[in-house]
């Protein structure tokens, strides 16, 4: 269920492996960015202190999706949905040109919510966990007896095609 209007909230995910989206309408909550650099220290004799040398920075994201369909085609949509964001925590796998042996492509991705990516192109990158919560106060479908309320978990890690510098625009503004 893609978006029908300017101003429809959504998370977007494109699987790179076969260029398809997947769309998720929902509450988003807890959106957590970490931005870690890391340096290494070392230790020179005559000086008190050690000397720290950049090494790299990591930023992922975390946050919460809440899904609940409003009829029963939407919950079809929202379990095949369910079923494509947990393949995106596996493989591919591909044959060799001589058929002999199996190579796995990589689950790699661009997600596009809020302030992450733009809406031409996602923040390409990979899902790093995954943790689908059946909330205890949601309800359940009678006839399939399958829940229909999910609390889904996501934290994703945030790759770069290009090295990073201190003029990277790490955000894109509405005007993106």
């Amino acid at each position: 269920i893609a978006p029908k209007a300017k101003g429809d909230f959504y998370v977007r995910i494109k699987d790179l492996r076969v260029n398809t989206f997947t769309y998720f309408r929902g509450y988003v909550t807890g959106i957590t960015e970490n931005v870690s650099p890391s340096f290494t220290s070392t230790n020179y004799i005559g000086r008190s202190e050690p000397v720290y040398v950049y090494e790299r920075a990591e930023r992922d994201l975390s946050f919460n999706l809440r899904v609940y369909p409003a009829n029963p085609e939407e919950m079809n949509a929202i379990y095949g949905k369910l079923n494509t964001l947990t393949s995106l925590a596996y493989p591919m796998y591909l044959d060799e040109t001589d058929g002999s042996s199996i190579r796995m492509k990589a689950p790699f991705t661009e997600l596009y919510m809020a302030h992450i990516g733009s809406r031409a192109k996602g923040q390409f990158g990979f899902i790093k966990s995954l943790s689908y919560t059946v909330n205890e106060s949601g309800d359940w479908d009678m006839e399939s007896m399958l829940p229909r309320l999910f609390d889904i978990a996501i934290s994703y890690q945030i790759l770069n095609r290009k090295p990073t510098d201190r003029f990277t625009p790490f955000y894109m503004s509405s005007q993106s």
